[in-house]
């Protein structure tokens, strides 16, 4: 029985050992594919203390200083108006439809005021002074905030008279005091428009408040008288050191 039994057990196969399942290979987390990085916003930007670009005070949109220089020559031959829509109508009496005719009065001195030229051509800006008034209206008050032809015509026309007044830094000999008249006056002017368009668009494109609406009419109209006596100043002062300027209330044409 011994020896059949270690037989029979020689004979059959050996039993193996039940072994352990075979382990699945580790499931790695499939990691997500990250999404490409969103290129921060303008707001973003400027919250991280990044420089923002320059901008235009009418559309608040982005552009380079070439494209901003581009805009302002493009926009001279757009009938469009730049007044956000929904605001309200300008007065067409008033202080602010009558800032309008300081131009006039511009002109109006330098032809009454002098005995003589006080610079090259000073009769000529007489008449574009004039020009001037009446498109400046057309723009600002009776086509205000409508697309018209106004538009283009005032736009061309300021384009020339500033020009025109920028050439006189560079073609004009002049004392210190009339560069201090001239350019301080000119900047200050510059500042008014600035802070009037600032305050038209401050909610662009809807419309500007009540108080925002009338305070850029002010300073709108800032500009309008600023800019005229400025110019007319720097007249006076030179015509005085040029021995041309007239104590009477009207000289000669």
């Amino acid at each position: 029985m011994v020896a059949t039994r270690s037989a029979r057990c020689a004979a059959s196969p050996a039993r193996k050992k039940p072994t352990s399942r075979a382990k699945s290979p580790a499931r790695k987390p499939v990691a997500r594919a990250k999404s490409p990085a969103r290129a921060k916003s303008p707001a973003r930007k400027a919250k991280n203390g990044l420089p923002d670009a320059p901008h235009t005070l009418q559309t608040g949109r982005k552009h380079s200083l070439a494209q901003f220089l581009m805009s302002r020559v493009m926009i001279i031959f757009e009938e469009g108006s730049n007044v956000p829509p929904g605001s309200p109508s300008a007065p067409r009496y008033g202080w602010y439809a009558a800032s309008s005719g300081t131009f006039a009065v511009l002109g109006l001195f330098a032809v009454t005021r002098f005995t003589g030229p006080v610079f090259p051509g000073h009769k000529i800006e007489a008449g574009i002074c004039v020009v001037q008034t009446v498109c400046s209206w057309g723009n600002d008050v009776h086509s205000f905030g409508r697309p018209s032809k106004w538009k283009n015509a005032d736009r061309l026309v300021a384009s020339v008279n500033i020009l025109w007044q920028m050439c006189k830094l560079v073609w004009l000999e002049m004392t210190l005091l009339e560069y201090a008249v001239w350019i301080g006056g000119l900047c200050v002017a510059l500042c008014c428009f600035q802070r009037g368009q600032k305050l038209l668009h401050a909610r662009s494109p809807r419309a500007p408040t009540k108080k925002d609406f009338s305070s850029s009419l002010a300073w709108h109209a800032m500009w309008h008288c600023v800019l005229p006596f400025a110019a007319g100043a720097w007249m006076w002062v030179r015509g005085r050191r040029l021995g041309v300027g007239c104590d009477g209330l009207v000289c000669r044409f």
